[in-house]
């Protein structure tokens, strides 16, 4: 990184919370508008798949940037294990919601895919970075 990492202090926990559910929502765009344009090929089906374009460069510069997120995902291959089944869930759950399944069907699948990718990971996240922030970044916070 090209700064300091953040401290695990309850002033930055809202930082940490959005850093870990920035990747995920752009994914979830990425797959929704990809949908849209190819499940009904229409003149405005163009602008759909820009707007994938978009939000999937979004998810790649969040994933390939040097953030916290990123230094967690490489150091600790159980979050990176967890980070990866969240997004092939995300992934698989707006395809199915953007193709048709039944609406029973899709509710009991994205009720848990949101509640995951947007409550749980967040919190796994930042209780992770608080517990190895010293030995993933080498300072001890004051």
């Amino acid at each position: 990184m090209d700064r300091l990492p953040l401290s695990p202090e309850p002033n930055n926990q809202h930082l940490l919370l959005r850093m870990a559910t920035s990747d995920t929502f752009s994914l979830a765009l990425t797959v929704a508008l990809f949908g849209s344009a190819l499940s009904t090929i229409r003149p405005e089906s163009i602008l759909w798949g820009l707007g994938g374009l978009l939000c999937l460069y979004l998810f790649v510069s969040d994933c390939t940037e040097k953030s916290e997120v990123t230094v967690l995902m490489k150091n600790i291959s159980s979050f990176r294990a967890y980070s990866i089944l969240t997004y092939i869930t995300v992934a698989l759950s707006g395809i199915m919601v953007t193709f048709g399944a039944p609406f029973i069907f899709n509710t009991i699948v994205i009720i848990p895919v949101v509640t995951n990718a947007l409550i749980v990971r967040p919190f796994v996240f930042a209780d992770l970075y608080k517990k190895n922030y010293t030995r993933l970044f080498g300072i001890v916070d004051a």
